[in-house]
């Protein structure tokens, strides 16, 4: 994390000795401290003196393109929310255009997924996006069961926590080909110190029992079982990430010794029986026992 940090910060300081010796040539000391411009509408708006520097500068730098650009990207990242709005007008087409490419990395809250879909015969696993949280805490709210669930009073901001929450580098909305439905979620939490992953999935009231939670652990435990999912790695440019594959030993599945339509789930994808560890899982109006499963690599082949 440090590196990047310097790393950043000596792209800032390259950016600013840039626009010191070209733009503010005549008036160094005009010339900004570090990257931070006022380039909004809001700016515009309110503080249409600065805004006019701040354009000059971004121009400048987005021109020189290259490191330069790269700081403006680093930039928008820290210092603007997703839903800024810019006047259209006063940057180029192209300019404009990253600046709509920033924002959608701003939007990337929580860890990145740097997995590619997974693809069923019915169903696409994808990166779940700041729209599907809305929808799946909704539907938290809605079905009845959010606290058997979590073991969470269904309170509005706990619900709202649940869902922002899912935002992770091995969670997948569940999303039916067909006509494009969201019908839950589902993911892996890495244990990195024991390579397993904790399996975890949701799957809306209205789409259960039709073998749809069945297709997508199927296929979410032998992708990763097989050395095919991955975890962000950092770049100096914020908000895009490299890959790296995770390499699993084994898949865990901690289901309520009540929840029998998941355990039977499990074992239908392989998942064998391994423990059971006695009133652990708070689960609506009292303690319940935990049935533990798992999953390898030998056992998927």
């Amino acid at each position: 994390m440090q590196r990047f940090e310097r790393a950043r910060e000596q792209l800032d300081g390259e950016a600013i000795d840039f626009l010191r010796n070209g733009l503010y040539a005549g008036r160094p000391d005009d010339c900004p401290c570090y990257v931070h411009f006022g380039i909004s509408a809001y700016d515009k708006k309110y503080r249409p003196k600065e805004y006019q520097e701040g354009i000059a500068c971004f121009k400048a730098l987005f021109q020189a393109g290259g490191r330069y650009r790269l700081a403006l990207w680093n930039m928008i990242l820290n210092y603007y929310p997703p839903k800024t709005k810019f006047r259209k007008g006063d940057f180029s087409r192209e300019e404009y255009a990253f600046l709509a490419e920033t924002l959608k990395a701003v939007d990337m809250t929580g860890e990145a997924n740097v997995n590619p879909p997974i693809e069923t015969e019915r169903l696409v696993l994808r990166a779940i996006e700041g729209n599907d949280q809305t929808i799946l805490a909704d539907h938290f709210k809605s079905e009845g069961d959010f606290e058997f669930f979590t073991g969470r009073k269904p309170t509005n901001k706990n619900i709202r926590e649940v869902a922002l929450s899912l935002r992770k580098s091995v969670y997948f909305t569940i999303e039916r080909k067909a006509d494009r439905k969201i019908l839950g979620y589902i993911g892996l939490s890495i244990k990195e110190a024991s390579a397993t992953g904790l399996l975890e999935y949701y799957l809306f009231k209205e789409e259960r029992r039709k073998g749809y939670c069945k297709e997508a652990v199927g296929a979410l435990t032998e992708t990763a079982l097989r050395g095919k999912i991955y975890e962000p790695v950092e770049t100096v440019q914020l908000g895009v990430y490299k890959r790296k594959v995770i390499h699993l030993n084994a898949i865990r599945a901690r289901i309520s010794s009540v929840n029998i339509a998941s355990q039977k789930t499990v074992e239908s994808c392989g998942f064998v029986h391994e423990a059971t560890i006695h009133q652990t899982l708070y689960k609506g109006k009292g303690w319940t026992d935990e049935e533990i499963y798992y999953l390898t690599y030998p056992m998927i082949k």
